[in-house]
């Protein structure tokens, strides 16, 4: 009777510690008070000042509105593979004024002006205007689509463009918005982060 008792408790507890998940291996340092804490990073081009915000020194005399990339930095959350994307998002947007331009090389086909290499010359320009643009709202951070990072050796990273400005947003202060997504083994961590930088 107590071998039958022993068996059966042995069984049991072999069946339930059977049926419990598999341990998700998480780095030690990300733990905080039994939750989750990775940490995510902007980098800038440029330094912050004294009072936490960046300077970031753009060339106006381009054809174009300038932009200039922010790098993103991710922890890794276990071992196994993990997907890690972002959202931006920002307080700052722009109206298009006037159409958008654009010019195109025109090319004769008849009268044969090349290069040595075999390279095509134009014979002219046109400008093409994209008028159906006049009056388009434009963040300064495309904010309808998610980046996705890619797995290095300590950490992840991605890329994400900001701009372009137009020239009325010199010496405005704008707020730059990233929401962080780590997904891994059917689990979701969401972290927001903020940086505000001075366009000049």
């Amino acid at each position: 009777m107590k071998l039958n008792s022993i068996l059966s408790f042995t069984v049991l507890l072999l069946l339930l510690v059977g049926c419990l998940p598999e341990d998700i291996y998480v780095e030690e340092e990300f733990l905080y008070e039994g939750r989750y804490q990775p940490e995510a990073l902007m980098v800038f081009p440029t330094d912050k000042d004294d009072n936490g915000f960046y300077h970031v020194d753009l060339d106006w005399n381009r054809e174009y509105y300038p932009y200039f990339n922010v790098d993103v930095e991710a922890d890794k959350l276990s071992r196994d593979e993990s997907i890690i994307s972002a959202r931006f998002d920002t307080d700052t947007y722009w109206v298009i004024e006037d159409s958008i331009a654009f010019t195109i090389p025109l090319y004769s086909p008849f009268l044969g002006l090349q290069t040595f290499q075999g390279t095509p010359i134009p014979v002219r320009d046109t400008i093409v205007y994209l008028n159906q643009f006049k009056g388009t709202v434009l963040p300064v951070v495309q904010n309808n689509t998610r980046i996705y990072f890619k797995e290095n050796q300590t950490n992840y990273t991605s890329r994400r463009v900001v701009g372009p400005f137009p020239p009325e947003l010199i010496g405005d202060t704008i707020t730059l918005h990233m929401k962080v997504t780590w997904e891994y083994r059917n689990t979701f961590i969401d972290k927001e982060f903020v940086e505000k930088f001075i366009v000049e």
